[in-house]
């Protein structure tokens, strides 16, 4: 897939015109992620967004100490974004993030998305709103699952 329809596909970029989506992202480096690579760990730090261009990523909650198995939270494909929770309140990742199959990724450090975000506001009125619908939609799917568990 190229990049540019993976922007088109992305939730993040919904209603920024394809030129503007573009520059915003204009200095991310192209990365390719194999079959197995962690791209990101729980419990490490990141500083990176990723916006997948071709391939899939798989999110999960390693098992540890705490957690007695694995739990498998989604597979992302071409139009996703991740790493965005801990790009963004700079703490420590929250869920590993690995290659199922080779992927193409576009990968921007956050204080550069932030920058290139002021400097166009009107794309950030859009990527901020997009970004908080999609962190909503998230946490009503987890008061959903509670809600299922509740039911137990």
């Amino acid at each position: 897939m190229s990049i540019d329809a993976a922007l088109s596909q992305c939730p993040v970029f919904q209603g920024v015109p394809l030129e503007r989506s573009r520059k915003l992202l204009a200095d991310a480096q192209r990365r390719t992620v194999h079959t197995g690579e962690i791209l990101i760990d729980e419990g490490v730090p990141n500083e990176y967004l990723h916006l997948v261009v071709s391939g899939r990523l798989r999110v999960m909650l390693p098992a540890n100490d705490s957690r007695f198995r694995a739990v498998h939270l989604a597979d992302l494909e071409a139009g996703a974004i991740t790493g965005e929770y801990s790009a963004f309140d700079k703490r420590e990742a929250s869920a590993r993030v690995s290659a199922v199959e080779t992927t193409e990724l576009l990968s921007l450090r956050a204080s550069e998305f932030a920058a290139a975000l002021d400097r166009d506001p009107d794309a950030a009125k859009h990527v901020y709103r997009n970004l908080l619908e999609l962190l909503i939609e998230r946490l009503r799917a987890k008061d959903a699952e509670v809600d299922l568990i509740m039911l137990v």
